[in-house]
């Protein structure tokens, strides 16, 4: 344990009495912490299918086809928001067809 946090008693970690940012520089005052601005947490995920077709499109046909599932399809899963992609193999990859709304 940080000898610094070992002198904080419970109630100034969880308790109002101390204000987060008067505890951080008490106990770290002599680095000379700084304490930025708060900004709002929203989600932010920019996932979508022109990506994953973008990312993909490093891929030869012979690489597209150990991807293709047994239903001959390539899907993708977002692994931040979950988005899940079902792709035709012929349209993903450098030696692609032309997208026609699959």
């Amino acid at each position: 344990m940080n000898f610094h946090l070992a002198t904080v008693e419970d109630m100034e970690l969880i308790g109002p009495t101390l204000p987060s940012t008067d505890l951080l520089f008490r106990l770290f005052h002599e680095e000379g912490p700084r304490v930025f601005d708060a900004l709002p947490v929203r989600f932010g995920c920019t996932c979508s299918e022109e990506r994953v077709r973008q990312s993909l499109s490093i891929y030869s046909a012979k690489d597209i086809s150990t991807m293709t599932t047994a239903e001959g399809r390539v899907t993708a899963d977002c692994q931040f928001c979950g988005a899940h992609y079902d792709l035709d193999p012929a349209t993903v990859g450098f030696e692609a067809e032309e997208v026609s709304g699959e």
